[in-house]
């Protein structure tokens, strides 16, 4: 018995339609190649970017935590500061001579061991009288004309201080101003 052919057991695969054509199946190999390698480039971007956002990412959290160390204590200098303040006024404002000498000395040494603990956190004092005015560390609260070439601070009502490069808090200034040359008449 003879068996039938593809074209006679599928009635719609008659002789118009042969095989496919040799070129036409290398296009389409090619063209799915193109894809895939488009693919694997598209991918290997994706891959890229999120590598370096994730470097991106490690680098800001390590960052973070060297921060976060080195203000971690930003608070208690914060909290301090006030008690230190009223220690000073204490020892300025204590009557000379007499029996409070050594209370006024005992004052002096805490206002001392405070100033020294507080340096060993990284708490420093910003520049005081006679330095050059500067608005990102002094508040100035007054004012007056000297025999200065620039702004200078001339009197520090409260000290301010700095945590490392932080500023904790400005200091509270007078300001001497360049006195106005008198206009010739």
């Amino acid at each position: 018995m003879n068996q039938p052919r593809d074209h006679e057991r599928h009635p719609a695969m008659g002789p118009a339609a042969a095989p496919t054509e040799p070129a036409a199946t290398e296009q389409a190999v090619v063209a799915d190649i193109d894809g895939l390698q488009q693919a694997l480039s598209d991918g290997e971007n994706r891959y890229l970017r999120l590598a370096a956002d994730f470097e991106n990412f490690r680098r800001r959290k390590d960052q973070e935590l060297i921060d976060s160390r080195r203000y971690a204590s930003e608070e208690a200098a914060r909290a301090l500061l006030p008690v230190l303040d009223n220690l000073r006024r204490a020892a300025e404002h204590a009557p000379e001579g007499g029996a409070e000498d050594d209370l006024v000395n005992g004052l002096t040494l805490v206002i001392r061991e405070f100033d020294s603990a507080l340096e060993r956190i990284g708490v420093t004092p910003v520049p005081g009288q006679g330095a050059p005015f500067d608005p990102a560390v002094h508040e100035a609260i007054g004012g007056e004309e000297a025999d200065v070439e620039h702004d200078t601070v001339s009197t520090v009502l409260l000290p301010g201080y700095r945590l490392h490069d932080r500023l904790l808090r400005p200091a509270l200034v007078r300001v001497a101003h360049p006195r106005h040359a008198e206009a010739s008449g």
